[in-house]
């Protein structure tokens, strides 16, 4: 296969983009969650309580946005690893099918030519 770069027009399948992006939300409300929950325990702290509200926001959002980014990505590569192993299953089934075959032909060419 030639390098990604000599590669024109390259679109991913449409399935995919939904499920990444569902990979998305779910990851973003995940460490959404987790950094909403740190927010009120960090009220407390006077480190934390000297933020300006916008870094505050901008924290959240960070890890919404991270965790977004690792849920998508997590769920394209079990999409991809599962094509492959699905593709491999199928070679592996035709390999197999195959030999059964050229086995019931050698076996038929032996049964005619013993008659």
């Amino acid at each position: 296969m030639p390098p990604p770069s000599n590669v024109k027009d390259i679109a991913p399948p449409e399935h995919l983009t939904s499920l990444a992006a569902g990979g998305f939300a779910s990851g973003a409300l995940r460490f959404g969650s987790i950094s909403l929950l740190s927010h009120f325990l960090l009220l407390r702290h006077p480190v934390y309580r000297g933020l300006t509200v916008q870094f505050k926001v901008f924290l959240q959002i960070s890890a919404m946005t991270l965790g977004g980014c690792i849920f998508a990505e997590k769920r394209v590569t079990e999409y991809n690893d599962a094509v492959r192993r699905r593709n491999r299953a199928l070679e592996r089934s035709r390999r197999a099918w195959s030999e059964e075959q050229e086995i019931k032909e050698m076996v038929e060419r032996r049964e005619a030519a013993g008659k």
